[in-house]
């Protein structure tokens, strides 16, 4: 366990109230005190506070103040007197989330985004029970199409062998993952076969040569059953995250609308959805090499390093971001809805492919952008409550349709 989850698990039992040991009260002042730690506890509490509590934050708030003040909390038991004490064990914890409210301030620099201290707080989603629990977050699940186009829907599909395709055997592992396995035997002719996931979908799937793959919502990718010839070559619509298995003798290419990455290392992920306003490579481990022909831009190559992330516009321009939250790029890999700074509109395209919903927009689209994150199997009705208290968007729930309002 890294500082940061050890931060997390001390933050939540100081939260909800629980007995701490003298080591652990020791401990959480020992992370909270640590200066190089203090961007991570600040995002450690804005997670915690996003996901427990519905008020938030405003730019009248005294951040230092508030801060200071869970330092003097942590302060005041002295843990040498008791073996196990609770922190604030004489009245209720009323103003934890205000400390949790200036964390979320102080990650966003926003200066209207949220609301603390006040006495009406944003209003919460209109009950539609009946709309809310038709509408469910994602699960595995996606349609594998073979080279003769017949149609395997995975999620459904009972483990083990599940076709063959040439000499490669299509196999659905006991974790609900999908693989190929060579078989002996003479070479056989190229055969391709593609994944396909719904909204609402994601899957996993381990390609020929040892790559994997992991699918998003509403995506596609299209890929030989062997690897022969001089080089790898897949084709990908929507999202995924790759982890290449190496073969210097062998480059892997992605193919994509008006782009194409060449894999030089080994870890990346890419975003390629039609209704996005760029294509992005983001790389976490190795190297790669992006190809934009159809870029406005004299340097139409791009190789990147760990850490960046090239976006490709629809208007032709060809940008290269460096230092990026590698984390927040796969955080969807890792079963987290993830915002990060996201305006309304994508953060409902986001919603929409994950939870399989329609979006209709009532008046103007609101000037309101939100950070934080939640586990992916959150409901709706979690989601847009805590959305929506930033007091600047609205939702109504209409069978699987969310119309959003200012």
């Amino acid at each position: 366990m890294n500082k940061q989850e050890r931060f997390i698990l001390l933050w939540q039992k100081y939260l909800d109230d629980e007995k701490m040991s003298v080591a652990e009260i020791r401990q959480l002042r020992t992370l909270i005190h640590d200066n190089q730690n203090l961007l991570q506890i600040n995002e450690s509490i804005a997670r915690l506070f996003i996901e427990q509590t519905e008020v938030y934050a405003s730019p009248e708030t005294d951040i230092v103040e508030i801060f200071n003040e869970t330092w003097d909390k942590l302060q005041e038991e002295e843990p040498e007197v008791q073996p196990e004490v609770h922190l604030m064990n004489t009245q209720p914890r009323r103003h934890w989330w205000k400390w949790a409210a200036a964390a979320l301030l102080l990650l966003t620099g926003s200066t209207a985004a949220y609301r603390l201290l006040k006495q009406d707080p944003a209003p919460k989603l209109a009950k539609n029970t009946a709309a809310q629990e038709s509408i469910r977050p994602g699960t595995n699940k996606a349609i594998l199409t073979l080279a003769d186009g017949s149609t395997i829907t995975l999620n459904d599909a009972k483990n083990g062998a599940l076709a063959t395709q040439g000499t490669t055997q299509v196999v659905k592992l006991a974790n609900g993952q999908l693989a190929y396995q060579q078989q002996s035997g003479p070479a056989a002719a190229n055969l391709f076969n593609t994944i396909s996931t719904p909204r609402g979908g994601r899957y996993h799937i381990t390609l020929p040569d040892g790559t994997k793959v992991w699918l998003n919502a509403a995506s596609r990718l299209h890929y030989p059953t062997a690897f022969n010839g001089s080089q790898r070559e897949v084709t990908l619509s929507g999202e995924a995250y790759f982890e290449i298995a190496e073969n210097a003798s062998q480059p892997f290419f992605v193919n994509l609308d008006n782009m194409q990455v060449q894999v030089l290392g080994t870890s990346f992920n890419i975003m390629a959805y039609s209704d996005e306003e760029a294509v992005q490579t983001t790389l976490l481990q190795g190297k790669v090499k992006v190809n934009a022909p159809a870029a406005d831009a004299q340097d139409k190559q791009k190789i990147l390093v760990p850490g960046q992330c090239a976006s490709l516009f629809r208007n032709g321009i060809l940008k290269v971001q460096n230092n990026v939250n590698t984390e927040e790029t796969i955080a969807w890999k890792n079963d987290l809805i993830q915002f990060a700074g996201t305006d309304v509109r994508a953060a409902m395209r986001m919603i929409a492919r994950w939870y399989d919903v329609e979006i209709e927009y009532k008046g103007d689209v609101p000037n309101a952008h939100f950070r934080g994150g939640l586990s992916s199997d959150a409901s709706i009705e979690k989601l847009l409550n805590m959305m929506q208290q930033t007091g600047e968007v609205h939702f109504q729930v209409s069978g699987r349709k969310i119309i959003v309002s200012p």
